[in-house]
């Protein structure tokens, strides 16, 4: 086999060895991580957009870029879309770029997408309704472009809901992965010592994580759980950094029923 660049130091065998090496060292990207389609769900309040937050922070932090459809999240790389304007009429009106420039004053950076965040299913996607047109207007578009997240140059999908039981069918079908968290709260002196408040708010979040392992006779998702469990402690600025009321902004200037 012929190579089509010519051999230099840089391009032999032992600096591209070292780097297998640092890959194995690293190892495989945990569940959280993992390119693929991701499902996250919990009871209310059980800390799903808490774990998204701590998954795109982490994801991010080094470079990149995410989209999200509510904007939730206080990180000037975590980028807000509008679904029911990205998509309408059952099919798609532009594309979420897989590429973000942030220009200085001397020069411009460019990060690439890490992923896309979908929360609040059961906001948009109601199974009950899925044979109605406005349901089908934007859920159809939205899935085609989950099946080519790859090409589109989104490595990852992060779709979050309520029991996964409540979704329509067809989110279980393309999720590779299932998060189920489960919240610890108590009193975080954090927020007594810098602002006198007293709040309650998680400090540990357990994810218990699951993949997919094929389909039963009845066509159902098979979802296997994993020997991977995750005890996260939550360091206060994780709190900080997400709005865990922004989806009532959306409702925010609909007068009080009398």
């Amino acid at each position: 086999m012929k190579y089509k660049t010519k051999w230099s130091p840089k391009r032999s065998r032992i600096p591209f060895g070292i780097k297998v090496l640092i890959k194995w060292i690293q190892g495989k990207p945990g569940p959280l991580y993992a390119n693929g389609v991701h499902y996250i769900d919990s009871s209310s309040g059980g800390g799903k957009t808490l774990l998204m937050n701590y998954i795109a922070c982490h994801l991010i932090e080094k470079g990149g870029f995410m989209w999200s459809n509510i904007d939730e999240f206080d990180h000037p790389r975590i980028k807000a879309f509008d679904i029911e304007k990205l998509y309408s009429n059952g099919e798609a009106n532009s594309k979420l770029s897989n590429v973000l420039e942030i220009k200085r004053e001397d020069h411009t950076t460019k990060h690439y997408s890490k992923g896309i965040i979908y929360d609040e299913l059961n906001r948009y996607f109601n199974r009950r309704m899925n044979r109605s047109r406005d349901y089908n207007d934007i859920f159809i578009p939205l899935v085609s472009d989950t099946v080519i997240h790859r090409h589109l140059g989104h490595p990852r999908i992060y779709f979050i809901g309520q029991s996964l039981m409540m979704q329509d069918t067809q989110i279980a079908q393309v999720a590779k992965y299932r998060h189920y968290v489960k919240a610890k709260f108590r009193w975080r002196y954090y927020f007594y010592r810098n602002e006198l408040r007293m709040v309650y708010a998680p400090y540990k979040i357990k994810v218990i994580n699951f993949i997919k392992t094929g389909i039963d006779p009845k066509g159902e998702p098979i979802f296997k759980e994993m020997r991977h469990k995750l005890v996260i402690r939550i360091p206060a600025h994780y709190l900080e950094t997400y709005n865990t009321h922004a989806y009532a902004d959306t409702v925010k200037d609909l007068p009080d029923y009398k």
